[in-house]
């Protein structure tokens, strides 16, 4: 999200904008292994974001966020040349919430992704359109939270069924004081993708479409011999986050997750799917017997941020399989995006102002899997200018 911005209170309720504007230099050395050569690329890039948030009434929100980028769901950076030309903006969210109690919220809309999760699978960027709820209970030293969604991925305008493709999410999670400073957070959640059968095989061929981007991204899409789309995902994950606060000179936060996504069966794509173009469903046999199906991600964070001479550090490693989670939605920094990679990322922020800081954010990643693409490992450097107003 965005730094606290400028108020406004008018007669209907306060208004709040905020925005933050980043300057990048991106660096990228990527070894495909022979006979392709090793190859370099730099990049300088910016994102712009604003954003505006109000309340009609004690118990309602609206609010926008306008982005710079390409449209892509999970990246809102901008890259400089195509000789000087104009650059876009699009709505980055747009959201109504209502929050009759204090124990129920509802927003509807492009919104903030509401799930406790770390950029393993959801890249930041992403912001998810359609319902969702929040019930939380608060008691004297602990909170017991669930969050449900109902987030359309795709609408067909010509069709025979009512029906789109679709993710229901459910959540259940608790947060509990452990005194003097402490707290441990614990999530489980349970991701249903409906309906992907609709997806036709003629969004192989555009990678802006869901099954483009992920048979692009490390995960083959396989159809069969009606042209429904066989790949499903139905994942569970469990998140752990440990933070410590006031024990030691610094602040710390020790975090994990877990992910598995049981519908994933490759021989059954490889049984039942058809050869077309973009997409063999025999390639697969390279994988044997694994269903490629799994993921994770533990790391470490150390030190404050937000105000001046604040210094931050963030670590971790990850591995995620190609079948875990849909490659459309996760991190575009880690491996170039998409799934199939392990490796590390560092972070190291340094605030010069309260809202002006340095970053710089190193990845260490490969393929995790080279069976069936070959060699593919990637140093990245991204060195950071940050401006928040």
């Amino acid at each position: 999200g965005l730094p606290k911005g400028t108020n406004l209170v008018l007669a209907n309720g306060r208004v709040e904008f905020s925005g933050d504007l980043r300057l990048r230099y991106d660096i990228q050395r990527r070894d495909p292994g022979p006979p392709v050569n090793t190859w370099m690329r730099y990049r300088g890039r910016y994102r712009l974001r604003f954003g505006m948030e109000t309340n009609p009434s004690e118990t309602t929100t609206l609010g926008f966020r306008l982005a710079s980028g390409s449209g892509f769901q999970n990246t809102t950076n901008q890259s400089f040349g195509s000789d000087f030309r104009g650059k876009e903006i699009f709505f980055d969210r747009v959201y109504a919430g209502w929050k009759p109690t204090k124990w129920l919220g509802i927003t509807g809309g492009k919104q903030k992704n509401p799930f406790v999760t770390t950029d393993l699978v959801w890249d930041p960027d992403v912001n998810p359109e359609g319902l969702a709820e929040v019930l939380s209970y608060r008691g004297e030293r602990a909170e017991v939270f669930v969050n449900l969604s109902q987030f359309f991925i795709e609408q067909f305008s010509l069709r025979t069924t009512a029906r789109d493709p679709m993710l229901l999410g459910y959540q259940l999670g608790t947060k509990f004081d452990l005194g003097k400073g402490t707290d441990l957070q614990l999530a489980v959640t349970y991701n249903d993708f409906r309906y992907l059968y609709l997806f036709t095989p003629v969004g192989l061929v555009d990678p802006q479409t869901f099954p483009g981007y992920n048979n692009t991204h490390s995960q083959q899409m396989v159809y069969d011999q009606d042209r429904n789309l066989l790949n499903e995902f139905r994942t569970i994950d469990f998140v752990a986050r440990f933070n410590v606060k006031n024990l030691l000179p610094l602040p710390f936060q020790i975090f994990g997750q877990y992910i598995r996504n049981p519908a994933s069966d490759l021989q059954r794509l490889v049984n039942e799917g058809v050869q077309i173009p973009l997409s063999d469903p025999n390639d697969l046999l390279a994988y044997g017997d694994d269903d490629r199906d799994m993921g994770y991600q533990f790391g470490i964070s150390l030190g404050r941020q937000g105000r001046k001479k604040d210094l931050y550090l963030r670590w971790f490693y990850q591995v995620l399989e190609d079948y875990a989670f849909p490659a459309v939605f996760v991190d575009s920094d880690f491996h170039s995006g998409g799934t199939n990679n392990q490796g590390h990322r560092a972070t190291v922020k340094y605030f010069l102002l309260d809202n002006i800081y340095l970053q710089g954010n190193f990845f260490f990643t490969k393929r995790n899997n080279e069976a069936k693409d070959g060699k593919l490992d990637e140093n990245r450097a991204q060195l950071d200018a940050v401006f928040a107003f």
